[in-house]
């Protein structure tokens, strides 16, 4: 196996988060790695039924978190597809409904990993709980993030790349 080139270390590493609405979880991820990334990274995130909003609570918890919002919104995965469409290094899924069946149409050494993650938006939660699942999806994305964030990937090969960002997602 060939080490990646550093012609690629000039520009920030893509990255798309995918869920089912990208309204909590994927748009949570999105704001945590273009935060921590600072610049190194460009974190998207859409979703395959998008519901065209995101939850109020995903606003909350970022903002308590100093982690900036701005630009944030819900999208469908198609923004991603097509000659306009950023070139993605990673797909990163973070729930369960958009992992199985999902077939990306994508050309190069796209990367794709599956970080499950629990929807805090599930009904008859009331408003303490609801808040706490948010935190604790919160918390388990920044752990993921910092540690995505500190790989190595630029030295890494593409099968590495890969073996270290699914691991992540089994912590």
């Amino acid at each position: 196996m060939t080490r990646p080139s550093r012609k690629g270390a000039d520009r920030p590493v893509n990255v798309l988060f995918l869920c089912t609405f990208n309204s909590s979880r994927s748009i949570m991820a999105e704001a945590i790695l273009n935060h921590l990334g600072q610049g190194r990274f460009r974190a998207h995130s859409a979703g395959d039924q998008a519901a065209g909003q995101i939850h109020p609570l995903t606003f909350e918890v970022l903002a308590r978190h100093g982690v900036p919002t701005t630009g944030l919104r819900s999208k469908t995965w198609e923004y991603f597809f097509g000659l306009a469409a950023p070139q993605l290094d990673f797909l990163i899924i973070v729930c369960d409904d958009s992992y199985e069946d999902l077939i990306w149409p994508s050309e190069g050494q796209l990367i794709r990993a599956y970080w499950a993650t629990p929807n805090p938006t599930e009904a008859n939660k009331d408003d303490a709980a609801m808040s706490s699942a948010f935190e604790s999806v919160y918390a388990s994305m920044e752990k993921r993030i910092r540690a995505f964030v500190d790989l190595s990937l630029h030295e890494m090969t593409a099968p590495e790349r890969c073996r270290a960002v699914m691991q992540i997602g089994e912590s």
